[in-house]
C-alpha cells in the first residue's frame, strides 16, 4: 500500500477498534538461498492505541516483567503517534498494530517458494531462527509498503493491481493470492 492509503485508513478506523490486516513481505532467509521466499498474512488487528495505557502493559510494569518506564523506540521515530513510524537506517515507514481482541481469531499465514504455496516445514531449513519466532509481545510493526489491505467496516482499502488490457482495475486481492504475483 501507498503511504496515503494507509493514511486513509488510519483517519477511518476508530482507536482501538479490531480491523483486518492483510500484508506480504519476503521472508529472512539463510545465506545462499536463491528462492525467493514470502510469507503472507491475514489477521485481526487494532491500530490507535497508546501502549503505555494498556491494561497488560501496566500489569507488566507493576510486575517487574516490564522496565518501569518506557524504553523508547530502538531505532526508529515516530511520525504520527500512535501509528506511523519510520526506521531510521532505511527510512521506510511501518504501521504500528497491536493483536486484536478475540482469542478465537487466529492470524492466517501462508508461505510461498517461488510463487508456490508451501508449509512452512518444508522451507524451515531455508529461514533465519528471527522467521520462525513468532512471539511479538503487546504490539508488533509491520512495514507500510509490505501491506496489502486493511480493512475496517467504514471502508476498505485496496491495492491497484495494475493494467487490465488498457484498463486499470481496483480490485481487492487477498494477501495469499498476492503472494503468487511476481
Amino acid at each position: 500500500m501507498e503511504l496515503e492509503q494507509v493514511r486513509q485508513a488510519i483517519a477511518t478506523a476508530p482507536k482501538g477498534a479490531n480491523i483486518v490486516v492483510e500484508w506480504v513481505r519476503p521472508c529472512k532467509v539463510r545465506k545462499g538461498v536463491q528462492d525467493v521466499l514470502t510469507k503472507s498474512v491475514r489477521m485481526v488487528g487494532r491500530m490507535g492505541i497508546d501502549y503505555d495505557n494498556m491494561k497488560a502493559v501496566q500489569e507488566k510494569r507493576a510486575s517487574g516483567e516490564l522496565p518501569a518506564e518506557n524504553q523508547g523506540l530502538n531505532g526508529m521515530e515516530w511520525v504520527e503517534k500512535p501509528y506511523l513510524l519510520r526506521s531510521l537506517k532505511s527510512g521506510r515507514f511501518l504501521i504500528r498494530l497491536y493483536n486484536g481482541t478475540s482469542d478465537k481469531v487466529r492470524p492466517d499465514v501462508h508461505f510461498f517458494q517461488n510463487g508456490t504455496e508451501v508449509t512452512r516445514e518444508e522451507i524451515d531449513s531455508m529461514l533465519l531462527a528471527s522467521e520462525k519466532n513468532s512471539s511479538h509481545g503487546e504490539c508488533f510493526t509491520c512495514h507500510v509498503d509490505d501491506m496489502t489491505r486493511i480493512h475496517t467496516e467504514a471502508e476498505w482499502l485496496m491495492l491497484i493491481v495494475g493494467e487490465v488490457g488498457q484498463e486499470s482495475e481496483s480490485v481487492p486481492i487477498p494477501a495469499k493470492v498476492l503472494a503468487t504475483i511476481q
